[in-house]
């Protein structure tokens, strides 16, 4: 059961992820089956090691931090949610290992979408792809799909 729930969790993710890089959207579904999958692995025995306060306590901190960047214009909602979502999965001191290995995986696709700018701008491509990539639109729904997928790894292997 317990290898079901981290599949369906690693599925979410790089659904969100795949969207994210496709489109620049997140579906609202999959943070929310993230947090019902979340729930579902609480009551199925997932072997959460903190208490479940310290991991609300780690969702809306995400959150409400979330927020405040999407209010500064620095993430969009998706990924707000996205994260938020994923930080419920974690105890609020696991959050630093699901921040750093975010945070790592998003220098990775800030380059990535960097070289992939400079390799349209210098041998250029058709226009629609273009201008598709030369927004300064970052997908950073693949970032925390990696950061979770590699949090749950580290936190729960």
């Amino acid at each position: 059961m317990i290898v079901a729930l981290e599949a369906i969790y690693v599925l979410l993710l790089i659904l969100a992820a795949v969207s994210d890089a496709r489109r620049y959207l997140i579906p609202n579904i999959l943070p929310l089956l993230l947090l019902l999958l979340a729930g579902i692995a609480l009551v199925a025995g997932f072997p959460f090691y903190a208490p479940l306060w310290s991991h609300a306590l780690h969702f809306i901190v995400a959150l409400g931090v979330g927020m405040l960047l999407f209010h500064l214009g620095w993430f969009g909602g998706g990924d707000v949610k996205l994260y938020s979502a994923v930080a419920a999965w974690f105890s609020f001191p696991d959050g630093a290992v699901l921040l750093l290995l975010t945070s790592i995986s998003g220098v990775g696709v800030v380059m990535l979408s960097v070289l992939l700018r400079l390799a349209l701008t210098a041998f250029g491509s058709g226009e629609r792809d273009k201008s598709r990539f030369m927004k300064r639109r970052i997908p950073y729904g693949v970032a925390i799909a990696v950061g979770g997928i590699a949090t749950l790894i580290w936190v729960y292997r």
